[in-house]
């Protein structure tokens, strides 16, 4: 190469936000015909050039950034501006002089990531994952049904129980990616987002960059793996609880978790196996790619979008346009499980609350119930309805900006 790229003009780009000491405390991965640059402690990576990579190790043993220049021109066969490439790595905040967190796993969630998601602990997580699909395959009645999450013939009751059961359900999938990361030494954090019309939990896996690709499969598929293996555990309890209260609460946390499961598929909304096929097909800016791809289709691309285009591999670009046209049927999906699963139990919950009042009087306990539920109802309801306009409102904006390029 004529010089060495500054980090704007690396393939990839920085992937988040930062901070780190001189060159000891860079993280060095290889990925695949490059490497990954990230920071102890630090959110940012940058993917760089195979050369890139070597200057970092060059730099890490000592040398000056002169003997690398002279270096790199002798194995190149050409100038290398590696002085530009160490300015790109400091504006990236890779070589700040303020020292480096050190906020590792806590030692407790290192040991339970072990036990949980080492290699015992994923044979019988794998065991009960396929006894549970064996047990829906056999039995037509396991499997769920939007009655499910009606778990009391009050209203509100059934919203409580199912809001805890969910958040539970949530947690307990997020801690399982927590535990995982843990275990291969990589923190992590939860925090409570959206995505189209389903409220989430997710876990930023982002330090995961700082392991070498085949390690972050686990952490990224702790998730799913754990409540395909709460399933099988549910499943079971199914076939032998006698029918009452306890059944209908497993019946319902079952719901849950097969459609916690199914979610994970709508890979065109970042879920858990859209990281996962990150990792698989080695793309490193998919998202941003997948964007540029579609402007570029309809002659809307952006200067950014062109930049970004010229920058990725041309695989990249191969499994951006896969990865868009998955977004047709998989909005399609969304919208025949909203349709099949979530407007009926909407529209029953709104009913019972709706008899509630009518047949107990808006002043009895068991009509205010009703009230706050069908509230509950409504507020939730114009929510995702908001959340879906605003979706829509910004893929509008993503597909067609105010000013294509000129080309």
């Amino acid at each position: 190469m004529a010089a060495a790229p500054r980090l704007s003009d690396v393939p990839g780009r920085p992937m988040t936000n930062a901070v780190t000491n001189r060159y000891a405390d860079l993280s060095l991965v290889r990925d695949g015909d490059g490497y990954i640059i990230g920071r102890r402690g630090s959110r940012t990576f940058v993917a760089v050039p195979e050369i890139g990579g070597t200057v970092v190790e060059w730099l890490q043993d000592g040398c000056t950034v002169e003997e690398c220049a002279d270096r790199a021109a002798k194995l190149m066969g050409e100038p290398v501006d590696v002085a530009g490439f160490v300015d790109g790595l400091t504006a990236a905040g890779l070589l700040s002089a303020a020292a480096p967190t050190t906020d590792g796993p806590a030692l407790w969630t290192r040991r339970a990531g072990r036990i949980l998601f080492g290699r015992t602990g994923l044979i019988v997580q794998g065991v009960l994952a396929a006894a549970g699909v064996a047990a829906l395959i056999a039995r037509p009645d396991l499997r769920p049904h939007y009655s499910d999450v009606i778990v009391s013939h009050v209203s509100l009751l059934s919203m409580v129980a199912v809001a805890v059961l969910a958040t539970a359900s949530g947690l307990i999938h997020e801690c399982a990616h927590v535990l995982a990361a843990a275990a291969r030494g990589v923190p992590s954090r939860v925090s409570i987002s959206r995505r189209m019309i389903t409220i989430v939990y997710q876990t930023d896996l982002t330090r995961l960059w700082s392991v070498p690709r085949r390690q972050r499969i686990v952490p990224l598929a702790a998730g799913p793996l754990s409540d395909a293996a709460t399933l099988g555990l549910l499943l079971a309890a199914e076939l032998a609880v006698p029918p009452g209260a306890l059944l209908s609460l497993i019946r319902a946390l079952a719901f849950i978790k097969i459609s916690g499961i199914a979610f994970q598929f709508e890979v065109f909304m970042r879920t858990d196996f859209y990281a996962l096929f990150v990792v698989a097909t080695g793309c490193r800016n998919l998202w941003g790619t997948k964007g540029a791809v579609a402007r570029r289709a309809i002659h809307r691309a952006t200067a950014d979008d062109l930049s970004l285009l010229a920058s990725v591999r041309p695989r990249e670009i191969r499994w951006a346009w896969l990865y868009l046209f998955l977004y047709v049927p998989g909005v399609a999906w969304t919208v025949w499980y909203f349709v099949t699963f979530a407007l009926p139990a909407t529209i029953r919950l709104a009913g019972m609350s709706i008899d509630a009042v009518r047949d107990h009087g808006a002043a009895s306990l068991i009509g205010l119930a009703g009230i706050v539920a069908l509230a509950i109802t409504a507020t939730t309801t114009v929510f995702i309805l908001r959340g879906v306009v605003r979706t829509i409102a910004r893929l509008a904006r993503n597909i067609w900006p105010g000013r294509p390029a000129t080309v």
